[in-house]
């Protein structure tokens, strides 16, 4: 776990990684908020907050989905708040930022394996690409109305949990190849 904390302080340290890391997390979290319908048009123009129903904050309305407690209107937006849908959308938006600014990073990094292929660091993208997708292709199927949002009903409750799960595994993953990288820059390889 020494290697995923160094990862992670390297990422924090940076203010260009954390700078991609907020930026995706925040377009991540909108773009899933706005295809669950958290977030929809039809404001009436002017700013408005009203939030009066913290009690209805932990009842479900289906898998990894919870009802709002208020409204927030924003010129022409209107968002129905719910806490813990932002909290996961906006989790699954920093690790997914996490696993591309971990790849900027290694990208940048000079090569210590000299097997290592040219475009396998772009290759590292896709797991984080796929696992970041997990939540909001489902919902953009259901939302464009394509005949196949049925089949992805039935897998719907298991993609949040597995886009978690895949997006910290590539964490870990790129946490132990930097520090191999660490290592092996040192003379501690072959």
């Amino acid at each position: 776990m020494t290697a995923l904390a160094r990862l992670l302080a390297a990422l924090f340290s940076r203010p260009a990684t954390l700078a991609m890391m907020a930026a995706t997390a925040l377009g991540y979290a909108l773009l899933f908020l706005w295809l669950s319908g958290d977030i929809a048009g039809g404001g009436r123009g002017d700013v408005r907050l009203s939030i009066t129903a913290w009690h209805r904050m932990f009842e479900s309305r289906g898998p990894l989905r919870f009802e709002p407690v208020g409204l927030v209107e924003l010129g022409p937006w209107v968002w129905t708040l719910s806490p813990l849908d932002t909290l996961i959308a906006l989790g699954l938006g920093l690790l997914l930022g996490g696993n591309l600014a971990g790849l900027w990073l290694s990208r940048r990094a000079p090569a210590a394996c000299p097997r290592r292929a040219p475009a396998s660091g772009g290759l590292a993208a896709l797991p984080a690409l796929l696992a970041g997708g997990a939540c909001c292709a489902p919902l953009l199927v259901v939302w464009l109305g394509l005949p196949i949002a049925g089949g992805l009903a039935v897998l719907a409750p298991w993609l949040i949990p597995l886009a978690y799960l895949a997006l910290l595994l590539g964490l870990v993953r790129l946490a132990v190849w930097r520090e191999q990288q660490r290592h092996q820059a040192r003379g501690g390889g072959r």
